[in-house]
């Protein structure tokens, strides 16, 4: 019985000091527990930014895409038109070649007869025979002529033609410069959005992995809730016992104490009635018995 009064205190401070511990660790858990909550909070507050910043990233790089697509369209145009310009061209200098090749003589020798013709036409008294001849000639080089204003007249209109090809080109170019342009402000805004997904998810995987860290560590926070609670429930136990304990070992103290009192008063009286003389504990304890004897 002895040894058993002997551990409780043991048993109390084991107790004690475990729950200490759990104690300590669920702080620690928690104070682990509320860091990855804040650190999960900043990366579903990045991601959210990296969210809106590819939102307006890629509705950018779209817009872009929308307006190259369209002046491509307007290019293609111009470029179908040019080539409308080089069929007539191209028609206009094969009739010019076909008027060319029905003359046989320049038209610097052709002007030339003209002239001389025409001056002795006028100067000249000519024979019936004669003039008819010399206006037959006449007719022929002035005929012969026409073709020559009428590729001057093809000349003309090929010029026109060309300037018009020339300034579709232009068009066409500055609208290619253009597209260029935007191809690469759509290439940046791509690139922005590629960058911002990248970046997500590596929040993400990290995110995923904190998620899984604080769910193990909130299963643990359980685990140690359930084993504080039977630790408490130690403690508590243990403390009571060990209350009683102290008060079995008091009742067992004022027991000694009385038997011993009992024993010495016994001893004082059988002394007085010899006549001898009491010790200083043996006339208190008469002392006592005799007080105790009389409150009753």
């Amino acid at each position: 019985m002895v040894i058993q009064m002997e551990n409780r205190p043991s048993e109390v401070g084991q107790a004690s000091r475990q729950l200490q511990t759990l104690r300590s660790q669920l702080e620690i858990e928690y104070e682990r527990l509320n860091k990855l909550r804040d650190r999960k909070n900043e990366l579903l507050a990045k991601m959210s930014e990296l969210q809106e910043a590819s939102i307006n990233a890629k509705f950018a790089r779209d817009e872009k895409n929308k307006i190259i697509a369209e002046k491509k369209a307007q290019r293609d145009k111009l470029h179908q038109a040019r080539a409308e310009l080089a069929e007539k061209i191209n028609a206009l200098i094969e009739k010019k070649r076909a008027v060319v090749s029905s003359v046989k003589e320049p038209e610097e020798e052709l002007v030339r007869q003209l002239k001389e013709i025409t001056w002795k036409y006028q100067t000249t008294t000519l024979s019936i025979e004669e003039d008819r001849k010399a206006v037959q000639t006449i007719a022929s080089l002035e005929k012969k002529l026409a073709f020559f204003k009428k590729t001057k007249d093809i000349d003309q209109e090929i010029r026109n033609l060309k300037s018009q090809s020339n300034e579709l080109r232009q068009k066409a170019n500055d609208l290619h410069k253009e597209i260029l342009q935007l191809a690469e402000e759509s290439k940046s805004f791509h690139e922005r959005l590629l960058s911002a997904h990248e970046e997500g998810s590596v929040y993400a995987e990290e995110l995923n992995s904190i998620r899984s860290e604080m769910t193990a560590i909130w299963e643990h926070i359980q685990q140690s809730k359930v084993q504080l609670s039977d630790a408490r429930l130690k403690f508590d136990i243990a403390k009571t016992a060990a209350m009683q304990q102290k008060a079995a070992q008091l009742a067992e103290q004022v027991k000694l104490t009385i038997s011993k009192r009992a024993e010495l008063a016994s001893r004082a009286s059988e002394k007085l009635k010899r006549g001898e003389r009491l010790t200083f504990e043996e006339y208190g304890a008469l002392l006592e018995e005799k007080a105790g004897s009389e409150g009753n």
